[in-house]
């Protein structure tokens, strides 16, 4: 019983946690593009790229669709920028990063609605079919 739990409590965490630490990344990015820098924003969202590839194992392991991995790939995606930006330095202003980062958002939202409604309209077809 309480390893089944465990289990149901891992896939509900691999499944939601994505969401929450992307959404919680993003107002972190733009929080510190304002001059807030929250020490409980970067303990509670932010993530290094191992964790994100766990949660990334974990999400493939279970056979979650790419919809459920979509904002792990947004976060590291940013996190690959951020460590090439301290470790070597992008030479444009922070407004410039700010823009970036919020277009790479756009581009994963617009790729997540595409594949959501792509998965709609499969099931709303073979609804149609059995009926």
């Amino acid at each position: 019983m309480e390893r089944n739990l465990n289990k149901k409590l891992l896939l509900i965490v691999t499944k939601y946690a994505p969401w929450f630490i992307s959404i919680g990344y993003v107002v972190e990015l733009i929080l510190a593009y304002f001059g807030y820098n929250s020490f409980l924003l970067a303990c509670l969202f932010s993530t290094g790229i191992i964790p994100i590839i766990l949660i990334l194992l974990f999400s493939f392991q279970f056979g979650y669709c790419v919809w459920h991995r979509l904002p792990l790939y947004y976060t590291f995606t940013t996190n690959i920028i951020n460590a090439f930006d301290f470790y070597f330095g992008i030479p444009v202003p922070n407004k410039s990063m700010l823009i970036i980062y919020l277009i790479l958002l756009a581009i994963f939202a617009l790729i997540g609605a595409y594949i959501k409604n792509k998965h709609n309209v499969r099931k709303r077809n073979t609804k149609e079919n059995i009926t």
